[in-house]
């Protein structure tokens, strides 16, 4: 009995697994830990091989101090992990200090393993001097390829995206040119682009940057230096991000009708990030929830901001992504600027006024949350409805809005400026903390 209970403590049950459980074992680890299971045993040896997702870290190996042949050693290492996988990528993720093998990578990345998703970051040091790369012509001109994200490189030339069609999403962070040209060209070799996210530098100053693109629904500018204007133009843009950039608001160009806003980056006079946002109505958005991931992004770069959307409150879908969003900012907000608008979106099945996230009884679950505070609101197209009067009042009572509150009427006729008027005086007889006392809530 004995015996039996020792040999039977002594199998490998795991090992013993179909294969492609064993595969979904190795994924949850690690890119590292899970090419460390081929020791475990010879069922183990090529299990590694078959993950669909790479992350490949030279900064985990080895520290920015150590020597050149070092480094090249470990990045020998990465091209022989690639040429040992087996099958194709749905992502891979590089981060490297030394770019000898850079081109070598993206070949068989790209041509070889057809990656859907690829980033490279290259990290230069004292020790590896960081210059620009001349990327072979058309690197990134792969149909699979539909997202790629590069940090850390300079461009020498725009022919490494020739005729970049399937391209939907590029990310460029920390990326210089010689002028805005290179960029130019790279972005007008990309016409299905939907999210564009840019961190770029040029060497001199040489014209505006051009962002022309009617399927970019998309866009933030984290930073620019050197680049004397932004001219933007798409049909079906809803997200526009705008951090530090390098031009006036004269060289700023914006045609986008789906962005329909008032306030902007130069508004109020002072420098920080400005955020435009149409939610969407759509069950499934993508284009949502890469802004939450985007926008989460940008807020981390900054400690001031501001925040215009638009919204039907009709709409419970448009209303919790709004929570969303602004739960996404820890500090307080510079300005909220809110476009009501009216698309008769129909109520969902079991929507009543009783689970409006607004409600005065709702004390349990504060709209966004019981934090969230903005120093003004900006109300657009207030016609004083039932959901726009409460949404105002929740903003008033939990403390939300802490100097201003401005709502415009100049846009109705006479007999609704009167009563929406009358609904900002209740609003205003709202006002009973003390430390309220200092809240403006006007018309405009």
């Amino acid at each position: 009995m004995d015996r039996s209970s020792s040999s039977l403590e002594n199998v490998d049950w795991i090992s013993k697994l179909p294969k492609d459980l064993l595969i979904m074992i190795v994924t949850r680890l690690p890119t590292e830990e899970a090419i460390r299971t081929s020791i475990v045993s010879k069922h183990w040896q090529h299990v590694w091989k078959h993950l669909s997702n790479l992350v490949l870290d030279m900064r985990k190996t080895i520290n920015a101090s150590k020597n050149l042949d070092v480094a090249n050693r470990v990045a020998t290492l990465i091209t022989e992990i690639i040429n040992n996988h087996r099958g194709h990528l749905e992502s891979c993720v590089i981060d490297h200090y030394t770019d000898e093998m850079l081109n070598t990578w993206i070949q068989s990345l790209t041509h070889v393993k057809q990656t859907k998703h690829l980033t490279l970051r290259h990290h230069p040091g004292h020790m590896y001097p960081g210059g620009f790369v001349d990327f072979p012509p058309n690197s990134f001109t792969y149909p699979r390829l539909t997202s790629l994200l590069l940090h850390g490189y300079g461009l020498v030339t725009s022919h490494s995206f020739n005729n970049c069609q399937t391209l939907k999403t590029l990310k460029l962070s920390c990326i210089l040119a010689s002028d805005v040209g290179v960029f130019n060209s790279v972005l007008a070799s990309c016409p299905s682009l939907e999210v564009l996210i840019l961190d770029i530098s040029c060497f001199k100053e040489s014209g505006p940057l051009k962002i022309h693109n009617n399927r970019l629904k998309l866009l933030q500018v984290i930073e620019t230096k050197k680049i004397d204007g932004i001219q933007v133009s798409s049909t079906r843009l809803d997200s526009l991000a705008i951090g530090r950039i390098s031009c006036g608001r004269d060289d700023f160009v914006l045609r986008c009708p789906r962005l329909r806003f008032y306030r902007n980056f130069w508004l109020s006079g002072l420098y920080y990030p400005h955020t435009s946002y149409n939610i969407s109505q759509e069950e499934k958005d993508s284009g949502h929830e890469e802004f939450v991931v985007t926008t989460s992004d940008l807020f981390r770069h900054f400690h001031t901001a501001s925040l215009s959307v638009s919204l039907d409150l009709m709409s419970p879908r448009q209303v919790g992504r709004l929570r969303q969003v602004l739960n996404l900012w820890k500090l307080t907000m510079i300005e909220l600027e809110i476009l009501f608008t009216n698309n008769n979106s129909p109520r969902e099945e079991g929507e009543s006024s009783r689970n409006k996230l607004w409600e005065e009884n709702n004390k349990d679950h504060p709209f966004p949350n019981a934090k969230f505070r903005v120093e003004t609101v900006w109300m657009h197209n207030f016609s004083s409805s039932e959901e726009e009067f409460a949404l105002a009042s929740c903003l008033i009572r939990q403390g939300t809005v802490v100097k201003r509150m401005m709502i415009k009427s100049t846009s109705f006729p006479e007999r609704k400026k009167l009563e929406i008027e009358t609904a900002v005086a209740k609003l205003q007889a709202l006002i009973r903390k003390k430390e309220q006392w200092q809240l403006a809530i006007k018309c405009f």
